[in-house]
């Protein structure tokens, strides 16, 4: 526990100086919004019951150390009390890297023994099993469910613990397979160059899930690399081409089945940290933005389910013969941060 061991006045802020060397100051109207009292804050809620407009131009008349804790009476009577575990929450430093999300970069075939792969049961019942999935797409972009009965019904149940299912034009779960006629390259035989799907959404995907049911022939290995090592490898070698993808608001659109996305956006989105967030990258008419040697190519069977950050990775596939049945899903961003923030895998 934190503890807190003294106040002093500085105007209209609060130097507070805690015992594990912190030495922060608060503004009155911070420590007023952020009263944590049963009439400001419901515990149960985690919420604010207080609204912003309706809390009063206060000033603090006393602030003192009271049992670890500070005490703050203000002038229109009313009292805070903060311990010192919240406060120091409240370090920028500390609370800034908290929130920075840190991936482990990765090329061709070097993560095979590193990302995770969790028997379904174990991912569906333990929380060391959807623990280790989540930790892997955050460290990795990809995870891998294994022993998962060949079917969409069971396919959806794991897409359902990732998150749940993101309906789009394609429905909520989908099912691939060659069909003559469609003119989507993802219903037909030919290879898939290296992409991210939905560019053409304001905000694509989360996650997309794979699991090929059946296959009937040869050829069809899946293609997948970490499109931020390649963005990271065009900033070291080509800084200025970086900086131009990370401003240059390339259109994308998508016509299908009566529908019409269109979203301009840099292939590389920056985060508040200048950290890559994502990458935008979908295109049939030039070859992969990562090198071949990035490139990890491996064979789905029934049975094991392919997770993957669509924000990050890159995928693809070769081109194959015969009948190959892919059933998934996608799963949005939110959706599954909110699990893994359950996890309390990040802030």
């Amino acid at each position: 526990m934190t503890e807190i061991k003294s106040v002093n006045r500085n105007g209209t802020a609060l130097n507070v100086i805690f015992d594990n060397g912190y030495d922060l100051t608060f503004e009155s109207c911070w420590l007023r919004d952020h009263c944590r009292c049963h009439e400001c804050y419901d515990p149960k809620t985690n919420l604010r019951t207080a609204h912003i407009l309706d809390i009063p131009e206060a000033d603090i008349d006393e602030a003192v150390c009271k049992d670890r804790k500070l005490i703050i009476k203000w002038s229109d009577s009313h009292v805070s009390s903060y311990d010192g575990d919240f406060l120091s929450e409240f370090n920028y430093e500390t609370w800034s890297k908290s929130r920075r999300s840190s991936p482990k970069l990765w090329r061709g075939d070097d993560i095979v023994n590193k990302v995770a792969k969790v028997a379904v049961k174990k991912f569906l019942n333990t929380t060391d099993g959807a623990s280790a999935v989540f930790q892997s797409l955050l460290d990795y972009g990809v995870a891998f469910i294994e022993d998962v009965e060949p079917s969409l019904a069971a396919t959806e149940v794991v897409c359902k613990a990732l998150g749940g299912v993101q309906h789009t034009l394609f429905g909520g779960m989908w099912e691939i397979s060659p069909e003559p006629g469609n003119n989507d390259t993802a219903y037909m035989s030919v290879g898939l160059p290296q992409h991210t799907d939905l560019s053409s959404f304001t905000e694509p995907a989360g996650l997309q899930v794979f699991h090929c049911l059946r296959h009937d022939g040869s050829g069809g290995e899946s293609v997948i690399s970490d499109g931020f090592y390649a963005a990271m490898k065009l900033k070291e070698e080509n800084p200025k081409d970086f900086a131009f993808l990370t401003t240059f608001k390339a259109e994308a659109d998508y016509q299908f089945d009566g529908h019409y996305f269109r979203h301009p956006a840099p292939m590389i989105e920056l985060d508040q940290y200048n950290d890559v967030r994502l990458v935008r990258f979908n295109t049939h008419d030039r070859s992969s933005m990562a090198f071949e040697k990035n490139l990890w190519t491996f064979k789905l069977k029934p049975g094991l389910i392919m997770v993957f950050d669509n924000f990050r990775a890159f995928h693809g596939r070769t081109e194959f013969t015969g009948m190959r049945v892919i059933v998934g899903s996608y799963v949005s961003r939110t959706d599954w941060l909110d699990k893994a923030r359950s996890f309390k895998l990040i802030q």
